[in-house]
């Protein structure tokens, strides 16, 4: 058999060939009429076949034309971008390639990123089919290319009517972004104003959602030894959101570290979300924050320094309403802008909150909806309304610390934030540190408003897609429940709610302070059951 994409030579996308050698034989995989021979239910694309019969008719025609015009202008592109970066890779066959494409290592910068910036040149990171992905395609593996130099893998391709101008502009345009990046270019990000910048386009992650594979970092984990040392009243022993140590007879101190991507464009509100979230850990354990240092990943040869400046000053907006002060930290040059907070906190030995003590009978409660991976990634595609993309700001900005407090004042078996690992990831270590079973009513999860919409339109993170593999051998999902709303419940959140496990008796009380507090999205979601064989429930 052959199989023929329509679109690779300029007929409409969506149509294609299937030639099939006499003899062979293949099951429908459509089903209903009789139409392609009985091998394939459906009218057919009239359209677009005559599109292709066309797009086919020209290229029996004028190919070597064709043909001709490619290799001038990619070996233009090759021999101009080889004189510019000399130690650069061409990759493939001098000789046995086809007469179009060109592809083209630069060491010591990750293609992506090259991508990201060329923002008027359409090229591809690698292979075509690894558009989604940084790592090395297992073609450039097989070729045996060095990892410095495959990880910067650029395929170039030029058409049938590029011409000496438009090779040109590339050229220009490749010349001014890879020295940019290269790990010795001059520093020109101070040319870009900070009017013009987006965060989002600067990094391939997208917040929270951009943290290992939870299979992954179980994996690892599980590798690591647990400390002997019996003030460590909560370490890497258990999935709790911080560490907690013990001072003395009276109080622990309580530290956490987080940091991330950008999920905004405005480099002040990524401070502040940025920090609301690092806090949240420490609210999740019931304890009080004391200070904070900055973790700063920066592209210094990207982005310009008042950037940083006004990422500094978003976190320290947050810093102050939480009542602490940041007071240094730690930065190293990175190619994404990257930034959280490492937190220092106390408690009363006595009032620590873990995620390991839900008991049957609890009443499970959320403070915020579900869905800000989603929408986050909708704002970086642009298709993010301006109504949306304020709530979607204001509810990762909203510190945890008045829910904390009213958890406090009421007295909880279990807490602990919802962030990377999405709702059922956080509320699936609940429950195995807990050895009990989560039942949760979908339709009392309050989500963001159009959140089904986007994910069905493929707005969903990656981190999300994950969460959803890991957490499915553990789920008895009800039969009523889509695909699309399974991924809603598994979705990578960053500076999300508090997710609460207390007694029947003081949820309502609970609810009630909550409310009273001013956070108006606290709601129920579910109650804690005795284990059972599935560690949570989707009814």
């Amino acid at each position: 058999m052959l199989s023929i994409a329509g679109h690779k030579f300029y007929a409409p996308k969506g149509v294609g060939v299937l030639y099939v050698r006499s003899g062979v034989k293949l099951d429908k995989f459509i089903h209903g009429a009789d139409h392609e021979l009985n091998r394939r239910a459906g009218t057919e694309n009239v359209l677009e076949i005559v599109g292709l019969g066309k797009a086919s008719e020209l290229v029996k025609k004028n190919l070597a034309k064709y043909i001709k015009n490619m290799q001038l202008t990619r070996n233009t592109l090759k021999k101009t971008l080889i004189k510019l970066f000399p130690k650069s890779i061409v990759n493939g066959n001098e000789v046995h390639k086809l007469p179009n494409t060109l592809s083209l290592s630069f060491e010591g910068i990750e293609a992506n990123t090259i991508v990201s910036e060329l923002k008027t040149i359409a090229v591809s990171a690698g292979a075509a089919c690894h558009g989604d992905s940084v790592d090395i395609s297992l073609t450039l593996k097989a070729m045996k290319i060095p990892v410095e130099y495959a990880m910067g893998t650029i395929r170039f391709s030029t058409g049938r009517y590029t011409n000496q101008q438009e090779i040109n502009y590339a050229v220009k345009e490749i010349k001014k972004v890879v020295n940019r990046l290269q790990p010795k270019a001059k520093k020109s990000a101070a040319l870009l104003k900070q009017s013009e910048i987006k965060l989002t386009q600067y990094t391939h992650g997208m917040g929270c959602a951009c943290k290992l594979r939870p299979q992954l970092l179980e994996e690892v984990l599980n590798k690591m030894p647990v400390t002997k040392d019996k003030k460590v009243l909560v370490g890497i022993n258990s999935s709790d959101d911080a560490a907690v140590y013990k001072l003395d007879d009276k109080f622990s101190i309580v530290q956490t570290v987080d940091f991330f991507t950008p999920v905004v464009d405005d480099p002040f509100q990524f401070g502040a979300i940025a920090a609301a979230n690092s806090l949240s850990d420490i609210y999740a354990m019931g304890a009080k924050p004391l200070f904070a240092l900055n973790v700063v990943g920066f592209p210094s040869n990207r982005l310009p320094i008042e950037v940083l400046e006004k990422i500094l000053e978003g976190a320290n907006s947050k810093a102050k309403e939480a009542g602490i002060s940041i007071i240094g930290g730690h930065t190293v040059e990175d190619v994404e802008p990257k930034f959280g907070l490492a937190i220092t906190g106390i408690i009363e030995n006595r009032n620590v909150i873990t995620n390991s003590n839900s008991k049957s009978g609890d009443v499970l409660i959320l403070t915020k909806p579900i869905g800000t991976g989603i929408y986050s990634t909708a704002l970086k595609k642009g298709i993010l309304d301006k109504k949306d993309k304020k709530l979607l700001i204001d509810t990762m900005s909203e510190l945890n610390k008045a829910a904390a407090e009213a958890m406090n004042k009421v007295g909880v078996n279990s807490c602990t934030d919802v962030t990377g690992f999405g709702l059922l990831g956080h509320l699936l270590e609940m429950m195995k540190a807990s050895k009990t079973t989560a039942v949760v009513e979908f339709n009392k999860v309050k989500f963001l408003p159009g959140i089904l919409e986007l994910a069905v339109a493929g707005n969903i993170p990656g981190g999300t897609k994950e969460n959803f593999t890991f957490t499915s051998p553990y789920v008895d999902y009800d039969k009523k429940i889509s695909d699309t709303k399974k991924i809603m419940l598994n979705d990578s959140q960053t500076s999300g709610g508090l997710l609460i496990s207390v007694s029947k008796r003081k949820s309502k009380i609970l609810i009630n302070l909550l409310l009273k507090s001013g956070i108006k999205t606290s709601h129920k979601i579910g109650e804690v059951i005795p284990a059972n064989k599935h560690i949570i429930q989707i009814i």
